[in-house]
């Protein structure tokens, strides 16, 4: 007796969808699937076969001996564990060149036992019925090659429909298949892959560890699962989890079917975590051991100076610890979606005096001056407006060790209030700067090391949001930085889109027009852009691209000012495939002077879907001479 092959179930299941009569038994012969063309053909639904005996739904034909039968048929497979075949049961079907006229037909029956993943037998029945019992034996054959074609073309549509790597290996661990997944992940033919192998593609770090799993698997004909970093086509690293098993026939291993997942999300946050769990357990202990610390030079001292310094150290640190475990408290509340605001109207000037008087209170090494103020009335959350300008004005203090001054200034500019907060500290390269408002990060001086998760400015940034505002800053190493943020003063109003013929649109973000000379799209965007203005001001250039039927734009940021960012990843992965199929193929981007406009700008490019050229100047000459070429 041959030993039996081992089926996944995962395989199994494709018995259901593939070409071909079959019905899948459980060891009592009851029904567990079948396939679509055997419901097809018997006008029933899988739901009303399941659970049903395979002998009720076809008894011993009186007719037939019983050594010839069904009962006896399968009592070989239950005695030998081989599979078996032979004609069985005849079946009498309408002609389809005259429905008059009936001719018999033959089910071709086979009988194939096999161990599921628990190890429990179960069998396969398959049906296929020839115009006669004389069809030669040659036919026989080519239909059978026909059909396992049509299984395997529709086994490898299956294979690219779903949403991972694919890939089998020979016994020997030869990569021999790859879907269109790894193709198009990868940015290499099937043909490329295959010669430069899977070892190319994973991360140098991870090589190692993969060629042990994969050669103990290899060895034990045991399952592979290896987490790694693969390189994509456009050079960058994520994480997959690759996984797979060994295929067996009559105890001989066949061939190898794998699997790699992308796991990049969940490495990702499982870093953050671990380095935020680190972080804030270093930092609650820092102030918490300086309170104690203090304390306990309160009790041993008399001198009245002396302990009126201890009170305001401990008091120092007290905020510090209050500040650190509201970061926690606002954070878990952003990322559950449950961080409400009280908006209403207010003094903003009122805001900005007790936000400096808190942390003047806490600082006395600096001296914060004022000199601008804003007395105007806003609608918002007073509260987490005034917690922007205290992180705002902590910062200030936080990156400049040595004391000195910080200057606050108000101002209203294009129907926003511009809040700036400036420092004479360390300074911040432009590198940082990029990751400056992310989650959990903060800045590192080389020599020192500052108290603080790096919550505080992505709060802020959240809140912000919010009032429909935005932030930015300026900054030179050793010269000290600027912090600045915006909120509007009025909600912007959408202009109609332009229509067919149309060569000009102007609002108070934007101005669009058809140079018809170049035969191009001159764009020309100023002051704060939001979202909504970004995505309006896109949308409009849409409209006009399509109305001219031209193929490049002049894009010109140098007027913007601050930053667009949570419009970047629009523009990026919608916009840009949206235009491109209108027609575009070059961009000329301006790069605004502002740096956070031109981080908003560059992420929008590296992220961009689709194959329109996009190109960065400083300056417009350069820029023109370039589109003007294409």
């Amino acid at each position: 007796m041959e030993q039996l092959v081992v089926l996944p179930a995962a395989l199994l299941k494709t018995y259901e969808t593939v070409p071909g009569l079959y019905l899948v038994l459980s060891p009592d012969l009851m029904v567990l699937t079948a396939s679509d063309a055997y419901l097809a053909a018997q006008g029933l639904n899988r739901e009303e076969l399941k659970g049903r005996s395979f002998l009720d739904l076809f008894p011993q034909d009186p007719l037939i001996p019983f050594e010839m039968g069904f009962s006896a048929s399968l009592q070989r497979v239950l005695d030998t564990l081989e599979p078996h075949q032979l004609p069985l049961l005849k079946l009498e079907l309408p002609d389809p060149s005259d429905q008059e006229v009936t001719i018999s037909k033959y089910w071709d029956v086979t009988h194939t036992p096999f161990l599921d993943e628990n190890g429990a037998i179960q069998y396969i029945i398959q049906y296929s019925f020839d115009v006669s019992n004389l069809i030669s034996a040659r036919k026989k054959s080519e239909q059978r090659e026909k059909k396992i074609a049509a299984s395997e073309k529709h086994l490898e549509f299956l294979l690219n429909a779903m949403p991972q790597q694919v890939w089998t290996a020979t016994a020997h661990g030869i990569i021999n298949y790859v879907n269109e997944i790894c193709c198009r992940d990868f940015g290499k033919t099937v043909e490329e892959l295959r010669g430069l192998g899977w070892q190319s593609f994973v991360h140098p770090d991870d090589l190692p560890a993969c060629i042990r799993a994969w050669s103990y698997a290899l060895g034990q004909n045991s399952e592979y699962s290896v987490e790694f970093r693969l390189q994509m086509a456009d050079g960058q690293y994520k994480w997959y989890l690759g996984k797979a098993i060994p295929l067996i026939e009559s105890g001989e291993l066949k061939m190898w079917m794998g699997t790699n997942t992308n796991i990049d999300v969940q490495k990702s946050n499982e870093q953050r975590k671990d380095e935020f769990l680190a972080i804030a357990s270093h930092e609650l202990k820092t102030p918490l051991t300086s309170i104690k610390a203090f304390n306990q030079l309160m009790k041993k001292t008399n001198d009245p100076e002396k302990l009126h310094g201890f009170v305001e150290k401990s008091a120092s640190n007290i905020f510090r610890l209050e500040q650190l475990i509201a970061d926690l408290l606002d954070v878990t509340k952003i990322n559950s979606g449950s961080m409400s605001f009280d908006k209403e109207a207010f003094n903003f000037n009122e805001i900005i005096e007790a936000a400096m008087h808190t942390v003047q209170a806490v600082s006395p090494d600096h001296e914060l001056f004022l000199e601008h103020s804003i007395a105007i009335l806003y609608h918002g959350d007073r509260l987490r407006i005034e917690q922007v300008l205290v992180n705002f004005l902590s910062n200030a203090v936080k990156y400049s060790p040595n004391g000195g001054k910080v200057i606050l200034k108000g101002k209203i500019q294009a129907d926003n209030i511009v809040i700036s907060v400036q420092d004479f500290g360390i300074g911040i390269a432009d590198f940082e700067m990029k990751r400056l408002f992310e989650r959990y990060y903060r800045v590192d001086n080389e020599d020192l090391r500052y108290e603080g998760l790096g919550l505080g400015l992505f709060i802020c940034s959240e809140i912000l949001k919010a009032h429909q505002g935005s932030f930015w800053l300026e900054s030179e190493l050793d010269a000290g930085s600027t912090f600045y943020f915006r909120l509007p003063l009025k909600a912007h109003v959408a202009v109609d889109c332009p229509v067919e013929r149309h060569h000009f649109y102007q609002d108070d973000s934007l101005t669009v027009s058809y140079n018809k000379e170049h035969h191009r799209l001159d764009a020309k965007w100023k002051g704060f852009n939001s979202k909504e203005t970004v995505q309006h001001g896109a949308m409009v250039m849409l409209a006009l691209l399509r109305a001219n039927e031209c193929h490049k734009i002049l894009n010109d940021n140098r007027e913007v000012l601050g930053t667009w960012s949570d419009a970047s990843d629009w523009v990026g992965e919608t916009w840009f495939p949206m235009i491109e199929k209108a027609g575009l193929t070059h961009f000329s981007w301006i790069n605004s002077p502002d740096i956070f406009c031109r981080f908003s700008a560059e992420k929008s490019a590296s992220i961009a879907l689709g194959n329109v050229e996009i190109q960065f100047f400083a300056e417009i000459q350069s820029a023109e001479d370039w589109i003007n070429r294409q």
